[in-house]
């Protein structure tokens, strides 16, 4: 059998499996950017609730022995250790409550032959779809920088013997995640604002742990473009 035939055999016999809960490792997704509008819906008693729909591309990776990166792909690439994650993802939160629908779609990718070792994995080896419900109140009520979310990513595709993106009985693996929203601290300890007109020098930027006190210092290879983008943690399981 060659590689390509074996990968197909071992991600087929994983879709055949029930999703276990992983608490190590997980799926780390950045922001690469983000498009935000605010639309009008429904009459409450505090009268008309406002929403704001945001579209975001997302781009992280997935650890080894996660479902986005099953350990049946270390026959084609020996080394791997990671899996890079592609995605699309919008949500529609209220204004109000901070809490609101978000789905999209993703795709597992690999290196594609060919490529050098630096440049982008762009070889889509599995892809789906997501959705649940995403949970932004600590951020929209009380101006903390977290927020959280549930639901499930849904495969529907993975690639044949030959590559080819074929559909699969679609199988939903029941994650949750976190929002760490950054934030800027100045010299004197103080949430900061970006300067853009200064190029020198990027601002010092953290993300807050789930104790609500430890920052969490954001890394220069979190950047997108020398902005801090939004950091989005995911662990499957019920």
């Amino acid at each position: 059998m060659t590689k390509r035939v074996l990968i197909f055999a071992g991600l087929a016999l994983l879709l055949l499996l029930p999703a276990v809960g992983h608490a190590q490792p997980r799926v780390t997704l950045y922001e690469i950017s983000e498009r935000v509008t605010f639309s009008l819906g429904s009459l409450n008693d505090n009268g008309v609730v406002i929403f704001r729909t945001a579209t975001s591309p997302l781009f992280g990776f997935a650890d080894l022995g996660t479902p986005l990166c099953p350990s049946e792909l270390l026959i084609a690439v020996p080394r791997l250790k990671k899996c890079s994650v592609s995605a699309t993802g919008t949500s529609e939160v209220s204004t109000v409550t901070g809490i609101g629908a978000v789905y999209g779609t993703f795709d597992v990718l690999i290196n594609a032959p060919g490529n050098s070792k630096v440049h982008v994995p762009n070889l889509s080896v599995i892809t789906g779809t997501f959705d649940g419900t995403v949970d932004l109140s600590p951020a929209v009520l009380s101006y903390v920088p977290l927020g959280s979310m549930a639901g499930n990513f849904t495969i529907t595709q993975m690639a044949d013997a030959s590559g080819t993106l074929m559909p699969v009985t679609p199988v939903p693996l029941p994650f949750t995640g976190t929002f760490r929203l950054p934030v800027g601290i100045d010299r004197l300890g103080l949430a900061g604002t970006r300067d853009d007109d200064d190029d020198e020098e990027e601002e010092e930027a953290f993300y807050l742990a789930d104790d609500l006190t430890t920052l969490i210092r954001v890394r220069d290879r979190e950047r997108s473009v020398g902005f801090p983008p939004v950091r989005l943690e995911v662990r499957f399981g019920p």
